[in-house]
């Protein structure tokens, strides 16, 4: 039977549909669905770059804060847990409402790609003024935690939804080169902060900070485009790819999903549950390691010294460089077993960099924090690799942003939750959280945090070995059972596929 082919605007396709009544759209070429989009041609390497760029520019709120963090709270005369609750207010918005207005914007057709970047990049250049003037409180929390939260966010999720609609068939190492910018794109800026930030000359350097990473991430949004649902490289065969039966080693080691998951259907599965409270638990210990790794070294007094400089913007440096190694390590030996290694190795790891600050040992504290920083980011790339891979492609913002909310959990630990612990357990009580008196954290206070972020870690490890499978169709007709929905037919035959996403699709056939 030949195959039938249909007319899109892009050219033409025709659909495969797997055993599992997956659908795959083949045929159309990159350059002709971006044309049509977005009014000039681009491949998947620009595409790449426009992502990995809206990653990088929006990097330097979340990555720079334990660095500059020191400087502000001395100069607007704040405690530990008022600076600190900046940051766990700029997870909100960055995460959770991000997350949900992207998604629901997207959905309703308000907001392209490269409306999303544009308006991110003019958010970030507003936000870095008014941190630097944030005489009061809730200046800095609209302006750095809010409208910079915001700019950051729509970065993030634009970036993620590039990479994984337009590499389907090879999205390891490609989402963690991408993601990876997310850390690694601060380092500058660290380093920049170690040396030149300082309470007489601090306004020019964040006035710079947000033109720089602001005209970038505008500058990334002429490089960016939406894949159409179900979108799949004409070179591939998916059915091939399905069964494993090309030489790919990451489609061996990591199969297609064996069905389009709508967001319930996504919650209905254990698999699901456990994403969201794995997700959850290593974002608590990732963000500790991301904002509190820094100022742990100033307060043993590492300050002023190449140690210093290279464990802080060395942990941010390997964070995002060891992103794109994780996707590739996972291509060998699959997304769950190397997951579980990196969520190990992020919890011991803190206890070795708790432990030689606590001995003043420098330099091994530094090491180690490069070697931790390695790990640390797994928790966002994982989030959309195991995502696309487990549950598809076609929902991947909705089902990505649903665990990916609950960064706001994690950046409450990470941010005012570590620093009342530290507070409370240093005895300093509430007068020291609201900036009545000062307080020196104690060894003791510094050690039980430490300990708490590790537990999270070797939680989330055990969640993903134990729980964290990928779905099988069992679990596809398990969920949809659960949620009265029809159940598609046995493996063989076309399963119904629900589309719940908007996109751009094609006309009638050929």
């Amino acid at each position: 039977m030949a195959d039938e082919y249909f007319k899109s605007p892009y050219g033409q396709y025709k659909i495969v549909v797997d055993r599992f009544g997956r659908r795959y759209r083949v045929g159309e070429d990159v350059k002709d669905i971006t044309k049509k989009v977005i009014g000039y041609p681009l491949g998947r390497r620009l595409l790449l770059l426009g992502a990995w760029m809206s990653f990088f520019f929006g990097s330097v709120l979340e990555y720079g804060w334990g660095v500059a963090s020191g400087v502000l709270e001395s100069h607007y005369g704040w405690s530990a847990v008022e600076a600190f609750f900046n940051y766990t207010a700029y997870v909100l918005f960055q995460a959770t409402i991000t997350a949900w207005v992207f998604q629901r914007m997207r959905e309703k057709g308000l907001l392209s790609l490269r409306r999303m970047l544009l308006f991110g990049g003019a958010l970030l250049m507003l936000s870095y003024y008014l941190l630097a003037n944030s005489f009061q409180f809730w200046i800095s929390y609209a302006g750095y935690a809010a409208i910079g939260g915001m700019g950051a966010g729509f970065g993030y999720a634009t970036g993620g939804a590039v990479v994984n609609k337009w590499f389907p068939e090879k999205r390891g190492w490609r989402t963690g080169l991408a993601n990876g910018a997310w850390a690694y794109g601060a380092v500058p800026f660290i380093v920049w902060y170690i040396y030149a930030f300082h309470q007489n000359d601090f306004q020019p350097v964040l006035y710079a900070t947000g033109i720089i990473i602001g005209i970038g991430l505008i500058i990334a949004g002429f490089l960016v485009a939406d894949a159409p649902k179900d979108w799949w490289p004409k070179e591939i065969d998916p059915i091939q790819a399905r069964e494993a039966k090309l030489k790919s080693r990451e489609l061996k080691a990591n199969p297609p999903a064996v069905a389009q998951f709508t967001p319930r259907e996504f919650l209905a599965t254990k698999q699901g549950k456990a994403q969201m409270a794995s997700f959850t638990l290593a974002l608590a210990a990732s963000l500790f390691n991301v904002s509190l790794y820094a100022p742990f070294g100033a307060a043993m007094g590492f300050t002023g010294g190449i140690a210093f400089t290279v464990g802080a913007a060395g942990f941010a440096f390997t964070d995002g460089l060891g992103r794109p190694t994780q996707g590739f390590i996972s291509s060998i030996i699959g997304r769950r077993k190397a997951l579980t290694i990196f969520y190990a190795f992020m919890g011991l790891g803190g206890l070795g960099v708790l432990y030689a600050g606590l001995a003043h040992i420098a330099v091994l504290w530094a090491i180690l924090a490069v070697a931790t920083g390695a790990v640390s980011g797994a928790c966002f790339v994982f989030d959309w690799l195991i995502i696309a891979d487990y549950f598809g492609e076609n929902n991947i913002g909705r089902n990505w942003s649903t665990p990916y909310t609950l960064k706001v959990v994690g950046g409450a630990f990470g941010g005012i939750g570590a620093t009342m612990m530290l507070t409370f357990l240093s005895h300093g009580g509430w007068p020291a959280v609201f900036g009545v008196t000062s307080v020196t954290f104690t060894p003791f206070a510094w050690t039980v945090t430490f300990w708490v972020a590790t537990l999270f870690a070797l939680t989330a490890a055990a969640l993903v070995w134990f729980v964290e499978k990928q779905p099988t169709f069992e679990d596809y007709v398990k969920a949809r059972q659960k949620l009265g929905e029809p159940l598609p037919t046995a493996p063989g035959q076309p399963a119904p596929v629900i589309q719940t996403e908007s996109a751009a699709d094609g006309g009638g056939r050929a």
